[in-house]
């Protein structure tokens, strides 16, 4: 049998592959995408599931509108997916055991917040901005105010763009600036609210899937890559896993798919799954070695209601010290049901690769039980706080699972690593965060898909002339 042959192999059909191979397919590029999961899995951290007829989402997934997944639709003719936010940010935090309104803290200090905030997000170039990725939020803000509502709000701002880091006040000013100027840019004016998909975050990957299909792209699911073919320090093609093994220790057959671009969409903390750390530069696998420890993990707790009573659905809610965790904490409503008078609560945080429980060690009985305690403690911090939403829920969904790579200042903008390998021709990086991701989430994905796919077909014509 001939052995297949393709343009471009794409590994991994989250959101950036997706992206990618729609955008690689529109330029008339015979383009493959495998996913070691289901058809489910399509999409990545961005699928989504079902409860009943509510959607549940894959971890939390409020959308940065900065222009990029658009752009990305633009191109292949598709149409975003409605948003179903009803709620501006204009919400509350829980700080020094209060609630404090945020329009409140940004009418009280006016003058020093449009100092701080609005005049820099306005007036200072992206290159400008790009000084400020290895400073802190809390170091920029205390350098130019000394007004606690405003240090607060930044404290909250931390946690909005950082998706409540264990230190919000670690987040890397820079990505915070660029985020709002890219909104900025691409709305007209300030963001005021997020995007929920109408449907979850799940919908978003729907059209991208058409637009492959349609241009003669192909998509196969539960297909695991056992390995990168890479001789001469040049791209050949994938080796794919296939066959059925009839006893655990059974070594799978490989079947070789020749392609002289591979791109790998897996998230870093995978990449040595697939890629051979044999075929890099000691120094350039070993930088890849220590990028992706930095990870944080997304737990989420999810409630289904129909009293609109329980919950003030004007906006979201930041906690910055739970009562009984001890950690901050997000919580939105979200009307993602197909029945009338139907939403859910969604309640979020994040722990970090230096504490328990770390999903990278979840075979460990340490970090199982500490996942159960976090659980166990912060429904016991939404009780206190939030009386009723807890106790007459009608179902409950409770994930944990990858979120992304620390925002931190010396870990975003050029200490990452660039979309083309380092040494291997024909290999591209755009699995979690490259240096072109300057915006967090799905739109981040857009952004480095839109990146890598001008980048391909410039070689791609180079290489023809």
């Amino acid at each position: 049998m001939a052995r297949e042959s393709f343009d471009v192999v794409i590994v991994g059909g989250g959101m950036g592959g997706l992206n990618l191979a729609a955008l690689l397919t529109n330029e008339g590029k015979r383009v493959l995408v495998v996913e070691r999961s289901g058809p489910e899995g399509l999409g990545g951290r961005a699928a989504s599931g079902k409860i009943g007829n509510a959607a549940i989402d894959n971890g939390i997934k409020g959308l940065i509108l900065a222009g990029t997944q658009d752009e990305v639709y633009r191109r292949i003719g598709k149409t975003m997916p409605e948003n179903v936010c009803r709620w501006t940010n204009s919400g509350e935090v829980h700080m020094g055991g209060r609630w404090r309104k945020l329009d409140d803290m940004i009418r009280g200090s006016l003058a020093e917040f449009v100092k701080v905030y609005v005049d820099t997000a306005k007036n200072w170039s992206f290159e400008e901005i790009e000084q400020l990725d290895d400073v802190s939020v809390e170091k920029f803000v205390t350098e130019r105010t000394n007004d606690p509502d405003v240090i607060d709000f930044f404290r909250y701002m931390g946690w909005l763009f950082g998706g409540t880091l264990s230190v919000p006040h670690d987040y890397s000013a820079g990505m915070l600036f660029y985020s709002v100027k890219k909104q900025l840019e691409h709305l007209g004016h300030f963001p005021s609210q997020s995007y929920w998909v109408k449907g979850g975050s799940g919908a978003i990957a729907g059209p991208l899937i058409e637009a492959i299909e349609e241009r003669g792209g192909e998509i196969r699911t539960n297909t695991s890559v056992s390995h990168i073919v890479i001789e001469d320090g040049r791209v050949r093609g994938v080796e794919i896993e296939c066959g059925d093994r009839r006893v655990p220790t059974e070594l799978y057959d490989t079947q070789r798919i020749d392609a002289p671009v591979v791109v790998s969409a897996v998230a870093i903390w995978d990449i040595f799954n697939i890629l051979s750390e044999d075929d890099l530069s000691p120094w350039y696998a070993d930088r890849l070695r220590h990028l992706h420890r930095k990870t944080l993990n997304d737990a989420t707790l999810t409630y289904g209601h129909d009293d609109p009573d329980l919950w003030d659905h004007s906006g979201p809610r930041w906690v910055q010290e739970g009562p009984v965790t001890g950690r901050p904490w997000c919580a939105a409503s979200l009307e993602f049901s197909d029945e009338p008078g139907q939403y859910e609560t969604t309640f979020w945080i994040q722990t970090g690769w230096w504490e328990k429980p770390n999903l990278f060690q979840m075979r460990e009985a340490s970090h199982k039980i500490a996942l159960n305690q976090l659980f166990d403690d912060w429904e016991e911090d939404i009780k206190q706080l939030f009386p009723g939403v807890v106790e007459k829920a009608h179902w409950r969904h409770r994930s944990f699972g990858p979120a992304t790579l620390i925002e931190t200042p010396g870990n975003v903008g050029r200490s990452l690593i660039d979309i083309e390998a380092e040494g291997v021709d024909g290999l591209y990086l755009i699995g979690e965060r490259t240096s072109a991701a300057k915006i967090m989430g799905v739109y981040g994905s857009a952004q480095v898909a839109l990146e890598a796919s001008r980048l391909i077909l410039e070689r791609s014509e180079s290489a023809t002339a």
